[in-house]
C-alpha cells in the first residue's frame, strides 16, 4: 500500500540526461553515470502538467543493485503549492517515495539494494525509505527477501569492498 501524496507520480525513464542530467551534473560535479534504471519522481502542477521532482539511479550488480545519484531538485520543490509541500513533507519527502518505489518495482531482480551515504540529512531519508546500516561506515542495505546470515555477511563485504559509488 503506497502512502505517498495523490499529486506524485514515478517512472523508469529512457534518456534521463535529458531530463536531469543538468541538474545531477550541478549537484554531483560530473555527468550521469550509464547506469541501466534511471527513476524518477513528478508532480502535477494545477495546469496538469507534470514536473520533475527527484531523482535515483539503480545499478546491478550480480545479485544487488546499487543505489546512488539521490537527489531532489529544490527549484521544482519551491514551485509546488504550499499545501503539496505541507503534504509532501508530512508523508517523508520525494526521495523516500522514489526510493520505495525503485525497492518494489525492481526486487525481483536482486536480492538485495546498497547505497552509499555520506550526507546526515539524505542519510535520514535512506531509513525512512527501508534501508538499514549494513556495519560499515555509510553503506547501507535493505534487506527485502530473507537471506540466511552467511550470504547476508557476504552482500555486505562485496558492497564495502567497492568503496564509494
Amino acid at each position: 500500500m503506497n502512502d505517498y501524496p495523490d499529486f506524485l507520480y514515478f517512472s523508469l525513464v529512457d534518456n534521463a540526461a535529458a531530463i536531469a542530467g543538468e541538474l545531477f551534473a550541478r549537484k554531483f560535479g560530473h555527468p550521469l553515470p550509464d547506469w541501466p534504471y534511471d527513476l524518477m519522481a513528478f508532480f502535477r502542477c494545477g495546469d496538469g502538467s507534470l514536473i520533475p521532482l527527484s531523482y535515483t539511479k539503480f545499478m546491478p550488480l550480480g545479485n544487488v543493485i546499487l543505489v546512488g545519484g539521490c537527489m531532489t531538485d529544490g527549484r521544482a520543490f519551491a514551485s509546488m503549492s504550499e499545501v503539496q509541500r505541507a503534504r509532501l513533507t508530512a508523508s517523508g519527502g520525494a526521495m523516500k517515495h522514489l526510493l520505495r518505489f525503485g525497492f518494489e518495482r525492481l526486487a525481483d531482480r536482486c536480492d538485495a539494494y546498497f547505497g552509499y551515504c555520506g550526507d546526515a540529512r539524505a542519510w535520514e531519508v535512506d531509513l525512512s525509505a527501508g534501508f538499514v546500516p549494513s556495519g560499515h561506515d555509510k553503506l547501507l542495505v535493505h534487506w527485502h527477501k530473507p537471506l540466511n546470515e552467511q550470504t547476508r555477511r557476504a552482500l555486505v563485504a562485496m558492497a564495502h569492498a567497492l568503496g564509494p559509488f
